[in-house]
């Protein structure tokens, strides 16, 4: 284990003056997560007086030299190892298209133990430096000044003001062929923002080779940081990767927060989200016949309220409404919560059967699927079915999730079968 580096699962507790694998967490870092704290109003951990407890979301917080890493809850009652979901988070952040990167693996991309921040920059790093190989865009700019032979347009205003005595020069706007770009200046802001922050030494080496290379540009302005505002065309879309990774550091890099000197960065994803995303994902891929996959579809409930399940399925005829939970249950008996939701669920969307899917943390087996009592006799009966689903396939991320939910779904239903 890197010593500065600690795992830990979601909703655990990392204590102040605790040490893990020879890393030790300090009052120090403790205060500069709390001056995070109100960034993000306690969705990613919550303030405890001894330490901080974590959320369901996972990823990595670089406090500095530290790298706390958020593994997912699922594998410490797997009895998977952390170095295998760190892995496996990775695929599934692929997979989802969470990070656009087709590879995990190649020149300069080796992932190391207990390296996801590595892993992320590493991808930068390794991006940025295949636009400076092909050549970075350039584009017209508008630009002013005083110049000393005319070019462009003269401003008569600024000429009689500023240059009734000093007629050798030219106030005047012109276009001038720049690096300019939109995309170089996100990359340019990207490289510049983690001169703050402390690399491993491989990484530093890259860092300071990018910023010598890279034409000084001027950062975007706050606004300009808007993936969906983005237009990638055909000579740019190559940078699609690079900028959406630059876009993820300085979205969630805080070089304000100083305290201890430790500046932050938090790459972070909501395992809720993921876990939806990659079971959607696994569903629509299997492109059967007669199979469609809706995700989030709604509908209106009251007044401006909607009803949003995370899946509805169609297939051979018959409809069902998915809902992904991640949670980790100890026996096959959802929440009364759940079971009203999917009732709803189902009765809005004419799904006579509604599936609760869970991750697979113990050794558990579905259930059948249940009536609801019926609350008039005229309507038709509605059933609920617990469904748990492995993530984890010999030791790989399960990428037959969707044919084995789909299998469940279908199969004949016996009671002598559990």
């Amino acid at each position: 284990m890197n010593s500065n580096t600690i795992q830990v699962f979601e909703h655990e507790l990392l204590q102040i003056g605790e040490e893990r694998e020879g890393a030790p967490f300090t009052e120090a870092h403790y205060q500069a997560l709390a001056q995070f704290y109100p960034q993000h109003n306690g969705k990613y951990y919550a303030l405890q007086p001894a330490g901080v407890r974590f959320n369901s979301y996972v990823g990595v917080l670089q406090v500095g030299p530290l790298s706390i890493e958020i593994l997912p809850k699922a594998s410490r009652d797997s009895g998977a190892p952390p170095q295998l979901w760190q892995r496996l988070l990775l695929d599934m952040l692929r997979a989802c298209r969470f990070l656009k990167v087709e590879q995990l693996s190649g020149p300069g991309l080796q992932l190391r133990p207990n390296t996801l921040l590595d892993f992320y920059l590493s991808v930068f790093f390794e991006e940025t430096e295949r636009l400076l190989r092909q050549g970075l865009v350039k584009d017209y700019r508008r630009e002013d000044g005083n110049l000393r032979a005319l070019k462009g347009r003269l401003l008569f205003h600024r000429q009689v003001r500023e240059n009734h005595i000093h007629q050798e020069r030219f106030s005047a706007d012109f276009e001038r062929y720049t690096y300019g770009h939109l995309f170089n200046r996100i990359l340019g802001a990207a490289l510049q923002a983690l001169r703050h922050f402390p690399l491993g030494p491989a990484l530093e080496v890259r860092l300071q080779r990018l910023l010598r290379q890279f034409p000084e540009v001027e950062p975007p302005a706050d606004d300009d940081l808007n993936w969906e505002r983005l237009a990638f065309g055909r000579k740019t879309h190559r940078y699609q990767v690079a900028v959406e990774i630059a876009l993820l550091l300085l979205r969630k890099y805080q070089p304000q927060l100083r305290a201890g000197q430790y500046p932050l960065i938090a790459l972070l994803f909501d395992m809720n989200t993921l876990f939806e995303e990659y079971v959607y994902r696994q569903l629509s891929n299997l492109r059967l016949p007669g199979l469609q996959v809706y995700r989030q579809a709604s509908r209106p409930f009251w007044d401006r309220h909607y009803l949003q399940p995370d899946i509805v399925l169609e297939y051979e005829g018959n409809r069902y409404v998915l809902d992904t939970k991640w949670k980790l249950l100890q026996r096959a008996s959802p929440s009364m919560a759940d079971l009203r939701q999917m009732y709803v669920y189902a009765r809005y969307f004419d799904a006579p059967r509604g599936v609760l899917l869970y991750p697979r943390a113990y050794e558990l087996a579905d259930t059948i699927p249940t009536p609801f009592a019926a609350d008039r006799v005229e309507e038709p009966q509605l059933s609920c079915q617990v469904v748990f689903v492995d993530i984890i396939k010999d030791g790989r991320l399960n990428k037959e999730m969707g044919k084995a939910i789909l299998d469940k779904l279908v199969a004949p239903i016996s009671r002598s079968e559990f």
